[in-house]
């Protein structure tokens, strides 16, 4: 290909991106369009320290999406007492819960987060009498506020890696 050639095609390029430029400066697409994530998705990692016996959860969301859900939560109380912790964890302890074989509830304590870019990372906790095989989970993270949300746990434990899928309506499911 010959300068001339190339010069074309790169004012033909830079035509093309100053277009869509200027449409989405100009308004004719709504910048929340464009900046927006396409996905409702939230992240769960939990792994078992089976020498100290704990379980621990390491929880990927959205910030944007993470921190408007906890906000319209903060005014209802939590079963669980998670209340008396800040909005972000209080919402998340009340939409992310694990249960014994007998049906009670386990106590997840907060051990921390931060925040990546658009992703914030939630730490916690949770000791265990007995592996996690016995355990439920729920994960109902922003269900209450988009329809198409899907959330993902991962349990790593005794050298076995297994995924759980939860969608809108969904109960707790077993790790097994």
């Amino acid at each position: 290909m010959g300068r001339r050639a190339e010069s074309v095609v790169t004012r033909s390029a830079f035509r093309s991106i100053s277009t869509i430029s200027l449409v989405v400066i100009g308004g004719l697409i709504p910048q929340s369009a464009v900046l927006a994530h396409p996905l409702h998705t939230s992240l769960t990692e939990m792994s078992y320290d089976a020498k100290g016996r704990t379980l621990d959860l390491s929880v990927r969301v959205f910030v944007d999406d993470f921190t408007a859900a906890a906000k319209l939560y903060r005014g209802r109380r939590a079963a669980n007492g998670a209340a008396r912790q800040p909005p972000l964890v209080s919402y998340a302890l009340a939409m992310l819960t694990l249960t014994d074989a007998r049906g009670r509830l386990l106590p997840l304590v907060s051990c921390g987060g931060k925040r990546v870019g658009d992703l914030m990372w939630l730490c916690f906790r949770a000791r265990l009498e007995s592996g996690p095989e016995q355990l439920a989970v729920s994960s109902r993270i922003l269900f209450d506020k988009y329809k198409d949300q899907i959330n993902v746990v991962q349990v790593t434990y005794g050298g076995k890696k297994l995924s759980i899928l939860f969608t809108p309506g969904d109960g707790a499911k077993r790790i097994s």
